[in-house]
């Protein structure tokens, strides 16, 4: 993915401009329509005609100033189905996190229930699904740097300037792994105007946050710094009825240094420097159900969750959204450090050279229990350390360069990126564990089995990514547009596994090569196991990416265009899960298809900006699941899907009312996604037949996508008292009913929901501090984000369940 692309942001949409009015109308600054990282590698940007760009009552659609095409442009101008909003407006809403930003976009879906399993998706699609070898089809970009690996973009995110979301390939400009979209986060940058914020929150179940932001001159108009820090505590909202445990609070800290250097009035360089760490009591998973019928015939389950715990005189309870029986859990430990460093030098000719180099590292560890009781049957969890360093050289045009007495806007580029993972399975068993796992057998009685045996299984996937691309647009005359993109990348990919085991008692040959099977090693020969390195079959892949985008000026207010696309993401070297042999992911290809307006009325009050896409991918990448080699439990694999299709409609907008003071924005998506070929789909663990056979989920509709996704948000302000401005906003996020297992199992089907957000506040007119009473999902509704069917093979239904109610009250102050 191309980090240094994203340096210069992606664009504001019509909720962005009603973001940054809804902030200045609550006293605060709303910037994100001028501070384009152009220039500086993401320092405030003058907008046209060298004027810093209004923001309040009298702003207009026409005064955001967007990058989308890696050039300032007007926002209604861009051609592009983006989606923005304003630092501004998450921090008064509390949208702090990659999953909270999800409430502000119809078309993203974010998962996140630790770093690892963070998964972004627009559309229903895009989500790794807690891989370490398999790249999101969703771009991650932080401050112009692509997070390879999701758990890079844990955190709060307390110092924004904006965040955008591109949908639909975004390759020929934005980088590698945008097949689907891109969603790119910038920091505020450094300033020579000297600033001091500092914030305070605290609320619900011993919430408490602090952030604090200092930016100014080290040495006037040549050196700038921007400091900024957060810690965020809160108890858990799941309770250890074994111990004192809560889980799913957050305890996290963060910290970030950057300096602007201005040595000429030709050159800029941005460096950025970050941290950010973790150490949380979370769950991943949770038992929810544990069927007693299978679903297709209603015949008795034999060998269920609950059967087995029968026999330790354990009754299950499933009572997910409060309370859990844990006796191996351990905290997740998140950590990750980065820098990056952009220049751009403005040459005479009006040309700019931009280079982009950056490194990060991740990592992670968890030990989770497998068996959600007090009994000792096993616990297991990753250990992951990456790193990745990149390098990208680009060059971009002054607007309408004459080619043959032709007008052209063009970016050229080269871009190098290296990665590498190491990733770790460890599972330790115990002493219940044979009797667990071998219910109803005689292997049952053979305690010492697997008493003490710790199975590891290692990976190595290493990435080497060199590409070259490029983008103009011809501006064939004053309302005839036509834009052409083309992307060419060089991909070496490696891996290498090993499956291994220590510890337990020795035994007869026979229990031997149970063991063998059931601790999932790469063979089903009794009393063999693999000890040394499997290489993987190396992947040398050349792919394209390509954009022909048409758009034509109807009026002053209208812009209409269509757009044709493709995009590829490089496959993955992996192995089969139960013979260990090299089994590789292949290239996972999207043709996508746009037609949208942007559009105002009403003397630009009213701002509408509907979309229609169609999509079609082609070896989707997936998380599949198949019975190990010994039949005994379910593993999950890398795989493909030959065949998803997406069409639907999206729409955003913004309606300044005649009311003084209200503004409301809204956004919808209709997503219509199905499988068009899923011939060979794992089955739903509750039907009798899941083991033997597989199932055809081909023209059946795509897990996690709901059809019906919309937000909508208003904000009134007005003066209270002399000097006061006061001021109510509200937002409620809705999604129709989807399954959220691949397997549309109807155990894992979640109804449609809404969340609702309330606050209120009152600020001087100085801005001097603002003081705000606010509350998330306040109506406390209960949703699961993801879901696991019962399988035949004794585990119950899991699943990640939603945020509760969240009640705060904050004080910012400028120091």
């Amino acid at each position: 993915m191309c980090s240094g692309a994203f340096a210069l942001g992606i664009g504001v949409s019509s909720t962005a401009l009603l973001a940054q009015e809804q902030a200045s109308s609550t006293g605060q600054s709303g910037t994100a329509s001028t501070a384009t990282p152009a220039a500086a590698g993401g320092a405030t940007a003058p907008a046209a005609g060298g004027q810093t760009a209004a923001v309040g009552a009298t702003a207009t659609i026409q005064d955001v100033i967007v990058t989308t095409r890696l050039r300032e442009e007007e926002l209604q101008e861009v051609p592009v189905p983006v989606t923005a909003v304003t630092g501004e407006t998450l921090d008064r809403e509390h949208e702090r996190t990659v999953k909270d930003f999800a409430d502000k976009v119809p078309s993203l879906t974010v998962v996140a229930p630790n770093p690892r399993n963070t998964s972004v998706a627009i559309r229903g699609i895009g989500k790794t699904y807690a891989s370490d070898a398999l790249e999101a089809s969703v771009g991650v970009i932080v401050d112009g740097v692509v997070a390879t690996i999701p758990g890079q973009t844990w955190g709060d995110y307390g110092d924004i300037q904006q965040i955008e979301v591109a949908r639909g390939p975004q390759g020929t400009l934005l980088g590698k792994n945008t097949t689907l979209g891109a969603l790119n986060i910038t920091s505020k940058a450094p300033t020579f105007e000297p600033e001091r914020e500092v914030e305070v929150t605290v609320g619900s179940r011993d919430l408490f946050i602090t952030k604090a932001a200092a930016s100014g001159p080290v040495i006037d108009n040549t050196l700038a710094y921007r400091a900024s820090v957060y810690f965020d505590r809160q108890d858990g909202f799941i309770d250890n009825t074994l111990n004192d445990t809560s889980y799913n609070g957050q305890n996290r800290w963060g910290a970030k240094l950057q300096f602007l250097y201005t040595p000429t009035e030709n050159i800029t360089n941005r460096t950025i420097l970050d941290h950010n760490e973790s150490k949380e009591q979370t769950l991943v998973l949770q038992r929810l159900s544990d069927p007693k019928y299978y679903s297709d015939n209603g015949a008795l389950r034999t060998g269920t969750y609950t059967q087995r715990l029968a026999t330790f005189s354990i009754t299950p309870t499933f009572d997910a959204f409060n309370s859990v029986q844990l006796n191996q859990q351990q905290p997740v430990y998140s950590s990750g450090n980065g820098i990056s460093t952009q220049t751009d030098w403005k040459l005479d000719n009006g040309y700019t050279l931009t280079s982009i180099t950056a490194y990060r590292d991740y990592h992670f560890s968890a030990q989770n229990d497998q068996d959600y009781t007090n009994l000792s049957v096993a616990y297991a969890g990753y250990l992951v350390d990456s790193w990745q360093g990149s390098q990208e050289l680009r060059l971009t045009s002054p607007k309408n360069v004459d080619v043959l007495g032709q007008k052209f806007d063009y970016t050229v580029g080269l871009y190098a990126l290296r990665s590498e993972v190491t990733s770790t399975l460890r599972t330790d068993f115990g002493s219940d564990a044979a009797k667990y796992l071998y219910y109803g057998t005689p292997l049952a009685g053979s305690s010492a089995l697997l008493d003490g045996v710790k199975v590891r299984a290692a990976e190595h996937p290493d990435t080497t990514s060199l590409a070259a691309y490029g983008q103009t647009t011809w501006h064939a005359t004053s309302a005839l547009d036509l834009t052409l993109g083309v992307r060419n990348t060089y991909e070496e990919k490696d891996n290498w596994g090993r499956k291994w085991y220590t510890g337990g008692a020795t035994l007869n040959p026979t229990l031997e090569a149970y063991r063998n099977q059931v601790v999932g090693l790469y063979s089903t020969t009794p009393g063999v196991y693999n000890t040394n390195p499997v290489q993987g079959k190396a992947i040398y892949a050349d792919s394209w990416s390509w954009l022909v985008n048409p758009s034509y000026k109807f009026t002053d207010d209208i812009l209409g265009y269509v757009s044709a696309s493709y995009g590829e993401k490089s496959g993955a070297v992996q192995f089969n899960t139960t013979t260990g042999l090299p089994q590789n992911v292949l290239p996972e290809e999207v043709n996508d298809y746009e037609i949208g307006l942007k559009t105002t009325f009403f003397d630009k009050k009213l701002t509408l900006n509907p979309n229609l896409y169609y999509t079609e991918v082609a070896n989707y990448q997936a998380l599949l699941a198949t019975l190990n080699a010994s039949q005994t439990v379910y593993v999950s694999y890398l795989g493909n899907i030959p065949g998803v299709r997406l069409r639907g409609v999206e729409i955003e907008g913004s309606y300044d009312t005649p009311i003084d003071g209200l503004r409301l924005t809204f956004g919808g998506a209709y997503n219509d996604a199905i499988y068009t070929d899923f011939k060979n789909a794992p089955c739903a663990g509750d039907l009798s037949y899941a083991r033997t056979q597989s199932c055809d989920l081909t023209d059946k509709r795509l897990a996690a996508a709901p059809r019906w996704s919309g937000n909508v948000g208003a904000t009134y302000s007005r003066a209270v008292g002399d000097g006061y401005t006061g001021y109510v906003w509200a937002s409620e996020t809705l999604r129709s009913g989807a399954y959220l297992d691949t397997s549309l199992s109807k155990l894992a089907w979640q109804d449609g929901f809404g969340l609702t957000n309330l606050g209120i506040g009152i600020t001087p007119d100085d801005k001097a501090w603002d003081l705000s009473l606010w509350g998330k999902n306040i109506f406390d509704k209960q949703y699961y984000t993801s879901i696991t069917s019962a399988t035949s093979t004794g585990a119950p239904v899991i699943g990640s369940v939603g945020d509760p109610r969240v009640i705060g009250v904050t004080l910012r102050a400028k120091l």
